[in-house]
Parts: C-alpha cells; structure tokens; sequence
C-alpha cells in the first residue's frame, strides 16, 4: 500500500507508540506523561509532513483519513495524560490509565491497517 519511505516511518511511530504502552504498564506517571508530550510533535514533524502525492488517489484518501484520525487520538491522549497527572484516586487513575490504553491500542491498529499488517483494514 504505501511507498518505503512511509512504511518505515510508520514502523517507528508504531515502536514509539508500543513503548508508549510499556510506559503504561511501569505506571510511572511521569515518564508517561514526557512520552506523550513528545509522540505529537514527532507524528506531526515527521508523519505529517511526508508527501503523499506519490500514491493512487484511494491510497491518498486512505492515509489521509488514517492522519486525521490518528492526529485526533494523539490530543485525546495528551489531555488524558493531564487528567491522569491530576488524579489523586486510585479509581481515576485506573479510569484514565485505561482511556490511555485504549488510545495506544487504537493507534497501534491504525498503523497496522496503513501498514497492511491488519485484516482488518477498514477506513477509520
């Protein structure tokens, strides 16, 4: 589906987001909340920025949908980690780790439908 040049960026997103998730997993608050902080700006610098006038139209279309809703997941996950760094019951905490876990997941399936490593490989 989509040129090396994007398979391999995509590749390092995905790793970023997976150790985004083994964050998760330590519950280090902090090291979670600066992994976090810096996955935005590193998707848009380099993700973003990619051309993709190279590819068919449906694929263009693909990969545009696939950004948005990616771009999208990625503030939903910044301002879930600020609640998270604002949570002082075990109860809230858990709650937003879990919206953590479920926006990791859901990135990591997006990546993998662009990739072609989905079955899946639905439009988001």
């Amino acid at each position: 589906m989509l040129t090396n040049v994007h398979q391999q960026a995509y590749q390092v997103f995905k790793h970023k987001v997976e150790i985004l998730g083994g964050a998760l997993d330590q519950d280090d608050r902090a090291t979670l909340s600066t992994a976090i902080a810096e996955l935005q700006p590193w998707f848009q610098t380099q993700l973003l920025t990619l051309s993709i006038d190279d590819l068919d139209p449906v694929q263009q279309q693909q990969v545009q949908s696939y950004q948005v809703e990616m771009n999208k997941q990625l503030r939903l996950l910044a301002m879930d980690s600020l609640f998270l760094q604002a949570a002082r019951q075990s109860a809230t905490a858990g709650q937003r780790q879990e919206q953590i876990r479920d926006r990791v997941s859901t990135l990591i399936r997006y990546c993998d439908a662009l990739l072609g490593t989905d079955d899946s490989s639905k439009l988001p």
